[in-house]
C-alpha cells in the first residue's frame, strides 16, 4: 500500500506541476484551470483516504483531511489577515471574530492567538486581558496528532486540554460580569459590549469543544464541516467513520448535487468508489481512468463490475486516438486490456497510422521523419508481440516505396515482411524502369539500392564455393563476400532461396554495363559483363532478347574485336534459342514470354521518336518490331563470326565466358 501511496504522490505532483505550467503570470483564473484543480483535489481525497502513507490507514485521519481542504480550498485569506492587523486596534474590524472562527475551523489556532492578542494588548478591562491571555494559551496549545509518536498519547493530551477548557467555562460568566463592570467606568454600552464579547468567546470555546451545532453552523459547507469535525468534534476519527460521519453532516449540510465535483467527492467520502469512477466518466476520462486503474490496482474495487475498467480503457484509447501524434499512448492502454476487442483496436491504430508523407517527388530522397515513425510503428509492435502485425506493415510499406522508386528501401522492407514474392516484383518493376525510361534513369534506380543489401546473397553462394565450383570469371560479376556490414537480410535470409535475390544481382551488373557503356574507352569492359550476364542463370530468361540487343553495337562495329569465337558462338545459340518461338511458329504464349520486354523497349524508343510521335505502336506491329531486331541480331552475329575466322589472330581473343549465379 505504501508503494501506491508513491504512485498517487507522483499523480498530485503532476497535476500540480500541470497547473503551474497552465497559470498566466496575470490574468484571471480560466473554467479549464479549475477543472484541473478540481482533478487534483479529488485526486488527492482519494490518496489520503484509500492509500495512506503508513501503509495501514489505522490511524487518526483529521489532520490529513484538514491538510487536504486547505491546500485546495484557502480559507481564510492572507489578504483578510493583512486588512485585520492594519487596523488599529485589530478588534474594531468588522471580521475581525469571523476570522478568528475560520482560522479555529481550519486548524490555523497559532494564527487565531496571533490576532487575538490584540485583546491582550486592551487595557480598558484587565479581566478581559486575562480572559484573553487564557484563551490565547488554549489556542497555543491545542494537542495535534502529528505532534505524538503514538496515538494513545495523542488522545490522552487531547483529553486533558478538553478538561481545562470545560473547567475555564465554569468561572467564564462570573469572570465575564467583572468585565461588564469595569468596562462600565469607560462606557455607557458595557453591557452591549459584554453581550457582544461573551457570544463570540463562547463560540470560540464551543469550536474548541468540539460542539457539533456549532461546527456545523459555521462550516461553509460539508467538506469543512467533515475536515473540522476531525479536528475538534472526533481527534479519534479514523478512515472507517468517515462513511458514517459524512452522512451524518450532510443531513444538515446538503450538498450541492448539481456539481460532479461535489459528487465525486462525496462518493469517495462515503466508499462508493464503483459510483465514483461512473460519475468520473462524463466529468473528465482522464481522471477515470487514472483513478480507476489506481483502485484496480490496489485492489480497492468492487469484484462485482469486473469489466467496468476495461470499458474506461477503450474509451480512453478511443479518445487518444483522436489526436495524430497520441497514437503510442492510445496503444499502452489497450495493451493493458487483456481482450481480442482491445487487440483489435491495436491492430486497427497500428495499420492506420500515416507511415509517408503524401507527396515526394524525388525518388532519390525521403524524409528521415517518416522512417522514424516507420521504426516507432514497428518498435510498438514488436513490444507488444505482435510479429504479424510487423509482417502486414512491412509488406504494404514496400509496396508504397516501390510505387515510389525507392527500391533499396522497398526491398529492405520486403524482406523484413519476408516476402520474397515482394522482392521479385521489385526486380521487375525495375526492368520495367529500363524498358520505359533511358539507361541512365535506370542507373539511378538501381542506385537507390544499397550494394550492402546483396552481402547476404554472397553469403549464400559462399556454399558454392566451399564445395568446389569452379568458375574462375565469377570475380567478374559476384558481388563482395568479404562485406560484413549488417544488413535487413541477416535474421531473415534462410527463409529466402538464393533465387530469390538473384534478379537484385543482375540488376547490379546490367547497371554497370550500362555505366562502362556509356564510355567508349570502357567498352570491352561493358562486353565482358554482357557476355557474363548472357550466360548467367541469375538473369531473367525473359530479357535474354533485350541483352542480344544490347550486344549489337559491339558486333557492328568495324574497329574492334569485343567477344571471342566460343563467345560468340554462345550468343548464336542464345539467339536461335530465342528465335526459335517464331520460327517454328511455336505458342503464343512462348513468343510473349521471349519478346516481352524487347516489345515494351522498342514500342517506348518509337513512342518516344521526334519522327512518330507519341503513338504506340499496336501490339502486332510490336511483335514485328521485335523480331526485326532480332533478325538484325542473327546476321550481325554472322557476319561477325566470318569476320573473326577470316582476320589472322582475332580467334585468339581472350575467352569471358563468365556466370553470374
Amino acid at each position: 500500500m505504501q508503494y501506491y501511496h508513491r504512485v498517487g504522490t507522483l499523480y498530485c505532483e503532476a497535476l500540480q506541476a500541470y497547473l503551474a505550467a497552465l497559470e498566466p503570470p496575470q490574468g484571471e483564473e480560466t473554467e479549464y484551470e479549475r477543472h484541473v484543480q478540481d482533478l487534483h483535489m479529488i485526486f488527492h481525497l482519494a490518496r489520503v483516504l484509500y492509500v495512506p502513507e503508513d501503509g495501514s490507514g489505522l490511524g487518526v485521519v483529521g489532520e490529513e483531511l484538514m491538510h487536504w481542504l486547505n491546500a485546495h480550498d484557502v480559507a481564510p485569506t492572507t489578504e483578510q489577515g493583512q486588512q485585520i492587523a492594519q487596523t488599529i486596534p485589530p478588534h474594531q474590524h468588522p471580521d475581525y471574530w469571523d476570522y478568528i472562527l475560520r482560522c479555529i475551523l481550519r486548524g490555523f489556532f497559532g494564527t487565531g492567538a496571533t490576532v487575538l492578542q490584540s485583546y491582550v494588548n486592551d487595557t480598558s478591562s484587565p479581566t478581559l486581558q486575562a480572559i484573553a491571555a487564557e484563551t490565547v494559551h488554549m489556542l497555543q496549545t491545542v494537542p495535534r496528532s502529528t505532534a505524538y509518536t503514538t496515538e494513545q498519547a495523542f488522545l490522552s493530551a487531547h483529553r486533558h486540554w478538553h478538561t481545562s477548557i470545560r473547567v475555564f467555562l465554569s468561572s467564564f460568566q462570573r469572570k465575564m460580569d467583572v468585565v461588564e463592570s469595569e468596562l462600565s467606568h469607560t462606557s455607557s454600552s458595557a453591557n452591549d459590549m459584554r453581550l457582544e464579547l461573551e457570544a463570540q468567546f463562547r463560540c470560540l470555546y464551543e469550536l474548541l469543544c468540539g460542539v457539533e451545532d456549532r461546527v456545523l453552523e459555521f462550516s461553509e459547507d460539508w467538506k469543512e464541516a467533515l475536515c473540522a469535525w476531525g479536528l475538534l468534534v472526533l481527534p479519534a476519527m479514523k478512515r472507517d467513520d468517515v462513511p458514517e460521519v459524512v452522512y451524518h453532516i450532510t443531513h444538515t449540510l446538503h450538498m450541492d448535487e448539481t456539481l460532479p465535483r461535489e459528487c465525486i467527492l462525496s462518493h469517495i467520502t462515503r466508499g462508493e468508489l464503483i459510483k465514483c469512477l461512473k460519475l468520473c466518466i462524463p466529468f473528465d476520462e482522464w481522471l477515470a481512468t487514472h483513478m480507476g486503474d489506481f483502485f484496480d490496482k490496489a485492489q480497492l474495487l468492487d469484484t462485482a463490475e469486473p469489466t467496468m475498467m476495461d470499458e474506461i480503457l477503450l474509451t480512453w484509447a478511443d479518445t487518444l486516438v483522436k489526436e495524430e501524434r497520441l497514437w503510442r499512448m492510445s496503444l499502452s492502454y489497450l495493451n493493458a486490456i487483456h481482450s481480442e476487442t482491445a487487440r483489435s483496436k491495436m491492430r486497427s491504430i497500428l495499420f492506420h497510422v500515416p507511415l509517408l508523407s503524401e507527396t515526394n517527388d524525388d525518388e532519390h530522397t525521403h524524409s528521415e521523419c517518416d522512417f522514424q515513425k516507420v521504426e516507432e510503428v514497428l518498435g510498438a509492435c514488436i513490444e507488444y508481440g505482435m510479429e504479424d502485425e510487423v509482417r502486414l506493415i512491412c509488406r504494404k510499406l514496400a509496396r508504397e516505396l516501390m510505387d515510389r522508386h525507392k527500391y533499396g528501401l522497398a526491398i529492405a522492407y520486403s524482406v523484413r515482411a519476408r516476402d520474397a514474392r515482394q522482392v521479385q516484383v521489385i526486380a521487375d518493376r525495375m526492368l520495367h524502369d529500363y524498358v520505359t525510361h533511358d539507361p541512365a534513369y535506370y542507373i539511378a534506380s538501381v542506385d537507390s539500392v544499397p550494394r550492402t543489401l546483396l552481402d547476404n546473397v554472397a553469403s549464400m553462394n559462399g556454399d558454392a564455393h566451399a564445395h568446389g565450383t569452379d568458375n574462375d570469371n565469377e570475380s567478374d560479376i559476384d558481388v563482395d563476400v568479404a562485406a560484413t556490414a549488417t544488413t535487413p537480410f541477416t535474421s531473415t535470409s534462410s527463409i529466402f532461396s538464393r533465387n530469390t535475390f538473384a534478379p537484385l544481382v543482375f540488376h547490379v551488373k546490367y547497371r554497370d554495363f550500362h555505366q562502362l557503356f556509356s564510355q567508349q574507352d570502357t567498352w570491352r569492359e561493358a562486353a565482358r559483363v554482357l557476355v557474363g550476364l548472357l550466360t548467367s542463370e541469375a538473369t531473367p530468361e525473359s530479357f535474354l532478347s533485350v541483352l542480344l540487343v544490347d550486344a549489337l553495337p559491339f558486333l557492328q562495329s568495324t574497329t574492334d574485336l569485343y567477344f571471342s569465337l566460343p563467345e560468340t558462338y554462345e550468343l548464336l545459340r542464345i539467339t536461335e534459342k530465342v528465335m526459335s518461338v517464331t520460327d517454328t511458329q511455336n505458342s503464343e504464349q512462348a513468343a510473349d514470354f521471349y519478346f516481352y520486354w524487347l516489345e515494351q523497349l522498342l514500342a517506348n524508343q518509337t513512342a518516344s521518336s521526334p519522327s512518330v510521335g507519341d503513338t504506340s505502336p499496336a501490339p502486332k506491329r510490336r511483335r514485328e518490331l521485335a523480331h526485326e531486331r532480332m533478325l538484325v541480331v542473327r546476321l550481325a552475329l554472322a557476319q561477325y563470326i566470318s569476320r573473326i575466322t577470316m582476320e589472322p589472330g582475332a580467334g585468339s581473343i581472350h575467352s569471358s565466358l563468365i556466370f553470374v549465379p
